[in-house]
This record gives structure tokens, sequence and C-alpha cells, in this order.
């Protein structure tokens, strides 16, 4: 069996880094070779798109405010270094549309979209759908949220014409977004 020189792992999508911290430990005591990437604005949602404004619930509070913002580059790369991963997290800030090009040529393994809105969502589906390892997953937060069906939106569009089929498991208590999706690469 040949063994795998490092698994390449993204989160789309970092918020505060409690998701990307408790993959990157699970990787870390597994004794996994691995780099995860963490891609996020650190500064909250960016403006909702004409798509967004026409898939967003009429009442949703983030039509007139920017949320998330609880968050910082600083704050969650200290999280990371607390945490011992420093040397196997990296983090990057800005939009997806001005990070993505940035990103080496890699195949990745595993891929966490939370980033809640169709634009985004696109985006980051663009252009790691193609960079999947065969057999790597593709996992989406928002795929059930009753706040952001926008995710939904796109995530259903983007797959429309793909192979693969969306996956879904149930964690925890009942309650909102529950239910996570995920597709594996062919």
């Amino acid at each position: 069996m040949r063994r795998l020189s490092r698994f390449n792992a993204v989160e789309c999508g970092v918020f505060t880094g409690s998701s990307l911290i408790a993959c990157s430990k699970l990787a870390h005591e597994s004794g996994i070779p691995f780099k995860m990437l963490g891609l996020d604005t650190f500064s909250g949602l960016p403006p909702l798109s004409e798509e967004d404004k026409q898939h967003a619930p009429a009442d949703a509070i983030y039509r007139n405010k920017t949320l998330f913002t609880e968050t910082s580059l600083s704050g969650v790369q200290k999280l990371v270094d607390q945490a011992g991963l420093s040397t196997s997290v990296e983090l990057r800030k800005g939009l997806f549309s001005e990070t993505l090009p940035t990103l080496n040529e890699e195949r990745y393994h595993y891929v966490n979209i939370d980033c809640d809105l169709f634009e985004p969502h696109i985006e980051c589906l663009e252009y790691f759908y193609l960079r999947m390892v065969q057999g790597g997953v593709i996992f989406f937060d928002d795929y059930n949220s009753i706040n952001y069906p926008m995710a939904r939106k796109a995530i259903d569009k983007f797959f429309a014409d793909k192979p693969e089929k969306l996956a879904q498991i149930r964690y925890g208590d009942d309650g909102a977004n529950r239910t996570k999706a995920y597709v594996v690469k062919y």
C-alpha cells in the first residue's frame, strides 16, 4: 500500500477556528502528515450578491448587518499556536475571489465549505472540485441551513451536471442545522 506523503485539507470560512482546529488536532493526533489551510475574511460575511438577495429569507438579519464579525486573523492564529498546530495550519485573509488564485496547485483530500452565501460557495467549488483527489471529500456545513438557503442553491446548481451524488449525515440533538452534506469525488 502506498503511504500518503501529505494530507491536504482546506476550510473555506473559518470564523473563530473551532472546526479547523478540531480537524487539525484529529489529523495531528492520528499521526497523519497534513497541511490545513484556513481561508476567511476574518471580518465577517461579504455583502450579499444579487443571487444571495434572491434566495435569502426576507427577514434575514444579514441583509442589514454584517454577521460573523467576532473573529480576527490574529485571534484565530493565537488559537492555532496554542493548540501546537502552527507548523501544519496556515491562515489566509481575504475574499475567496482574492485568495483562491494565490494558492499553490495542490491536490486536496478534504475541503470544508462553510461560507453561508451563494457566490462564495460557487467560487470555492469551481476552484477545488477539479483539484480533489479521487475519494476526496467536500463537506458542506450550510446545506440544510434555514438561515442560508442560498448555500443549498449554489451546491445543487454546481452538482447538477456532475456525477457525484450528495450524501447527508446527521449528528447531535434535534436543532438547527444538525444535518450536514458532503460529496465524495469520483
